[in-house]
Parts: structure tokens; C-alpha cells; sequence
């Protein structure tokens, strides 16, 4: 997703102390007084109103959540496929039924802005986590009056973090730090230990496969491998491959190679056993999302880029496979999220559109249409057969996937 982070403004530009200007500049004393006339605030007014009625795209969406006061940022459905659950820019998380999008759950006591949302694996508890270290872990109550509040498993206040992720077979949430330090709880017995980072700021974290190894991504460059049940580290990839922060990274369906990237346009391919970088490829810059194919007979990566290209790789051949989209196309949008159902590639893009793509032809099989601000978040279930989706217009939406090309 688009790094929500950047949406809570710094106390002042690049986190210097605001000073006054040089003896070249404009002050405030200098500055000339300015009447504002009745054609200027009509004109404003003709702005406000032909903005208003900018056209929308049509809404394909099934349902559509917009209780949330500004942006969305994440999101995630139940296992069961009955429930979904968003975080936003209100410090708010919600709960509701992806049926007819009505809330059944408002996740109150948050500080700032939920970046993360997530349901066990086995359903059992809903984590939300805010940016200024606040998690809480709620016991889900399905199965009794759903106007009831649910109770709180398990709450902890960290240190401003920066993402999290569920185990995806036991009930272990872990969360990354802006201090570098990984949190690691056990739920719901709040059991926890603490990976040390390096005083510098990891930037994402990956499970392998294996589900006892931890990648993470560090803002200088580096990257780590970590034993979860030893809490040490196996691999330490330092800086050289990758000089600036590392904004997205994945392990493929063996755990042999783990994938990271940065804006400048450096894709490093590095295995985990030995944490040796043995490819290095130079490629678009405004890298924003990488994710393997789940299917490993494939050998696959899709990468996709804020400047609008999306690509197919070929990770034998170290090449590109197929150009799904290509950033020099006009109607490229850029795309902020990236996943894989089977063989179809389903990206998130700026333009507010979710856009299919087929892995073996590199085509466009359809395109979801709805959001009309960049989208931030998406997840799929396979039970009910459906996407959903956050975005920067304040809403949520879920739609019906479907495996037919939008010419059939």
C-alpha cells in the first residue's frame, strides 16, 4: 500500500526546527494586504461546484462501506468471507457484514490514524494497530447479538510503528517498530518478546512459508532474516545492494529466494539460507509492490510501479515475461498494491480502479471500477468469492470477482 505513514504531516519540513527566513526573503510585515472581491468567491464558488460535479467512473461494487471519516487505509475479510474490517485516517476501525455493508463493530480507544487490520487465521480475534503504537486485540463474537461490543482480548501501547502482520497458522501478531525493534505477541495470552532492531526503522516484514522464519526490511537498506522461536538473527544483509529504504518485500512459495525493493528502481534477489544477494536488477523507478506467484510451477513475479507499469518476471530467466501495463501508456495509472489470485494478477491503482490481469498472456482480463481516489488497500476471499477494497474517497467497497474477460 501506499506508505500511510506520510499522512500524518511532520511537526515541520524534513523534521527541522522551523526558522525564520534569510535577510533575501518575504516576511509576513512585507506581504501585501489582498481585498477579496465578490468575482473572486463566485469564481471560488464555480471551482467548489465544478469540482463537485466531476464525473465518477460506474460502480461495480457490490456494497459499499463509508462510515469512515477520510481516508481508508487497510483492510481485511474473516475467513469466513461474512465479515470485513477497516482502518483509518479517523483512528477508527470498523467491522461489518460483507453482505449489505452494515457495521456491526466500531473499534474505539485508538490514538492515531489504524494502518492495520487483520483477522486470525482461524478467525478467532481481529487485531487493529494505529501508528502511534497502539494495539488492541478484540475476541470476535459472531456468533451471539452482534450489537454487542467485543471484548478485548489483549491491548499493548509500543512504539510509533510502521506495519504488522498476522501469523498465518497460529495466534502470534507481529508488529514492526519505527525504532527497528519487531514485537512479537502471542495471543491471547499477551506473551511477548521483543527482536532488537539497530536503531534504525524497519520498513516491512514478510513471514516465510515455513512460518518459524521473519524477514524485515530496514530504512537503510538492510535486510534481516530472524528465528522467531530463538528471537536471533540468521541473516543480516547490510546495506550495498539496496542504499536507500526498502519499501516492499516477498518470499517465494519454497523460501528460497526473498525479493525486495526500493523507489529508485532496484529490485535484489537474495537467498535465505545463506543470505547471499545473488541477483541485482535495475528496472523503473517508484517501485511499490512485489508479490510472487502463489503457484510455484510458475516461478513468478509480478512488480508494480506509482508510474503506472505493471510487469511479469520470469524469476529462472531473471527477465521480464510479459508488460501488463507500461508507464510511457497514457492510461497506465500508477499502482499501489498487488496481488494473486491463481493466475491472475489483481492490482489496486491510483486512479481508484482495480485492474485483472492474466499472468500467462500479460492481458487485461477486467477492470473494477467505483473508487474515484487512489486505492490504498485490497484483500480476497475465496469462500465468498469476493475483493475488497479501501481507498483514499473514504469508502470501502466489495466486489464480485470473476474469472471472465470484461469482452465476453
Amino acid at each position: 500500500m501506499v506508505r500511510n505513514q506520510n499522512n500524518t504531516p511532520p511537526s515541520s519540513i524534513n523534521g527541522d526546527e522551523i526558522v525564520g527566513m534569510d535577510d533575501d526573503g518575504m516576511f509576513f510585515e512585507e506581504m501585501e494586504e489582498v481585498d477579496v472581491t465578490e468575482d473572486m468567491l463566485e469564481e471560488l464558488d464555480d471551482q467548489e461546484e465544478e469540482d463537485e460535479e466531476m464525473e465518477k467512473p460506474d460502480d461495480l461494487a457490490a456494497v459499499v462501506f463509508d462510515k469512515h471519516d477520510g481516508s481508508v487505509f487497510c483492510c481485511d475479510l474473516h475467513p469466513s468471507g461474512k465479515y470485513a474490517a477497516t482502518g483509518g485516517e479517523d483512528d477508527k476501525a470498523y467491522v461489518w457484514l460483507t453482505e449489505n455493508g452494515q457495521s456491526i463493530m466500531n473499534c474505539t480507544g485508538h490514538k492515531d490514524s489504524v494502518f492495520f487490520v487483520g483477522f486470525s487465521f482461524d478467525g478467532a480475534y481481529l487485531a487493529t494497530v494505529d501508528m502511534s503504537g497502539v494495539i488492541k486485540v478484540w475476541k470476535c463474537r459472531l456468533d451471539v447479538n452482534q450489537q454487542e461490543p467485543w471484548p478485548i482480548a489483549f491491548e499493548y501501547e509500543a512504539d510509533d510503528l510502521s506495519w504488522a502482520l498476522w501469523h498465518f497458522g497460529s495466534r502470534v501478531l507481529v508488529c514492526g517498530a519505527m525504532t527497528g525493534d519487531i514485537y512479537i505477541f502471542k495471543i491471547p495470552s499477551g506473551e511477548t518478546k521483543v527482536l532488537q532492531g539497530h536503531n534504525i526503522r524497519t520498513e516491512c516484514g514478510k513471514m516465510f512459508h515455513d512460518g518459524v522464519r521473519l524477514a524485515s526490511g530496514y530504512q537503510d537498506g538492510s535486510l534481516k532474516i530472524w528465528d522467531l522461536k530463538t528471537g536471533t538473527v540468521l541473516q543480516h544483509v547490510p546495506p550495498g545492494t539496496h542504499e536507500i529504504w526498502i519499501n516492499a518485500i516477498d518470499v517465494n512459495p519454497e523460501n528460497s529466494l526473498l525479493a525486495s525493493i526500493t523507489t529508485n528502481g532496484k529490485i535484489g534477489l537474495t537467498t535465505p539460507s545463506n543470505g547471499k544477494v545473488v541477483q541485482e536488477i535495475d528496472t523503473e523507478v517508484d517501485l511499490e509492490t512485489i508479490a510472487f506467484s502463489p503457484d510455484p510451477q510458475q516461478g513468478y513475479f509480478a512488480l508494480g510501479t506509482l508510474n503506472g507499469s505493471v510487469t511479469i518476471w520470469d524469476i529462472g530467466r531473471k527477465m521480464i515475461r510479459h508488460h501488463c501495463a507500461k508507464s510511457d501508456d497514457r492510461n497506465a495509472p500508477g499502482v499501489t498494491k498487488i496481488i494473486w489470485i491463481k493466475d491472475q494478477i489483481i492490482a489496486g491503482c491510483l486512479d481508484g480502479s482495480v485492474r485483472v490481469y492474466d499472468a500467462k498472456s500479460g492481458e487485461r482480463k477486467l477492470m473494477l471500477t467505483g473508487h474515484w481516489s487512489q486505492v490504498l488497500d485490497l484483500c480476497y476471499n475465496s469462500k465468498e468469492n469476493i475483493i475488497l477494497t479501501t481507498s483514499n474517497d473514504g469508502s470501502a467497497r466489495i466486489f464480485k470477482y470473476t474469472e471472465k474477460s470484461e469482452n465476453d
